[in-house]
């Protein structure tokens, strides 16, 4: 607390008042009707009338005298305007002592105030994770219970962790992993869910490295260090960057960066392109990962059966989901 820079405040925000107030009890005690304004040069001052000016008392100080009145001054309102001119800088230069104090007194106990802090959010993000997980009674806790550190890993039951709470969902099973099934390919009709399975995959395994409970009645989840997506179309023509030149750099990406703990999900490759060119791609692209030294996992996401059929060679198992309310 700083009563100075609480002073200058009130004056600052509530002078008008401060001024009605003197004007209402120098009123009252001369029986002058009188009025208090302010001009660049004289600053603030009480006009009076001719008609009273013989009851001016004799503390006020003559300024300056027009045809019909007369105006004054007094110490009160000299000192009250020189407040309220240097209010704001002052103010700015209390705030600013204060501030430097403030963080002088930190600085000897910051590292224990980080601390603190630290362990305040840990408890507030794990307090929310287990809350949520209550009112959402169908979570388990796939880190505590399932948690190992082998590639992801398999989810029974699970369903979107962002649908509404009562929304009916059909559940699914996912298995992934670098032994029995390292790429899934989803095909089916629109509106079946494909790109929501994709998305609710990523959604679980992001909140199982988190430490969080996950929608899903059982779940086995290792530990993963990077989830790529190649998800939708755009482009970036300012830059020259066409639909399909951006689809292949983002492809591009994912292939020089993953690793044998990664998750890459790809809803449709090659897209902006001729059919049998994205094909192509789409087969090139199934076949590194599968091959990749350290074997990534692999949700990939084909509107066209074909490319399964002519995939023989790459052993994959298709997962299709089962029917469900809305769709991606």
């Amino acid at each position: 607390m700083d009563a100075e820079l609480d002073d200058l405040r009130r004056i600052a925000l509530h002078g008008k008042d401060f001024l009605n107030r003197i004007q209402q009890r120098e009123s009252e005690a001369t029986g002058i009707p009188l009025k208090i304004s302010y001009n660049n040069v004289f600053g603030y001052y009480i006009e009076v009338r001719n008609t009273h000016k013989d009851k001016v008392p004799e503390s006020w100080i003559r300024k300056q005298t027009l045809a019909n009145a007369e105006r004054y001054i007094t110490e009160e309102l000299k000192e009250y305007e020189e407040k309220i001119l240097g209010a704001e800088e002052k103010m700015l230069l209390i705030e600013q002592r204060i501030y430097a104090e403030l963080i002088g007194f930190i600085t000897h106990s910051l590292g224990a105030l980080q601390r603190d802090a630290a362990v305040v959010a840990r408890i507030d993000c794990l307090q929310s994770f287990a809350r949520i997980a209550r009112e959402r009674t169908t979570s388990v806790d796939a880190r505590r219970r399932h948690a190992h550190r082998n590639p992801p890993g398999t989810a029974s039951g699970d369903r979107k962790p962002l649908m509404p709470v009562g929304e009916s969902i059909s559940p699914n099973d996912l298995l992934l992993d670098d032994k029995e099934q390292q790429i899934v390919m989803i095909t089916g009709p629109n509106m079946s869910g494909k790109s929501a399975l994709l998305r609710q995959t990523a959604l679980i395994i992001l909140m199982a490295q988190m430490g969080s409970f996950v929608p899903a009645k059982a779940a086995h989840i290792g530990v993963v260090d990077k989830i790529f997506t190649r998800v939708g179309a755009s482009d970036n023509i300012s830059q020259g960057e066409s639909t399909f030149m951006v689809e292949m750099l983002e492809s591009a990406s994912i292939l020089n960066n993953v690793s044998d703990r990664s998750i890459v999900l790809l809803d449709e490759i090659g897209r902006g392109t001729s059919t049998y060119d994205g094909i192509s791609i789409a087969w090139a692209m199934v076949e590194y990962l599968h091959n990749h030294p350290g074997p990534c996992q692999d949700a990939f996401r084909d509107p066209l059966p074909r490319t399964q059929r002519d995939g023989a060679d790459v052993p994959a198992r298709e997962e299709l989901p089962r029917e469900r309310q809305g769709g991606g």
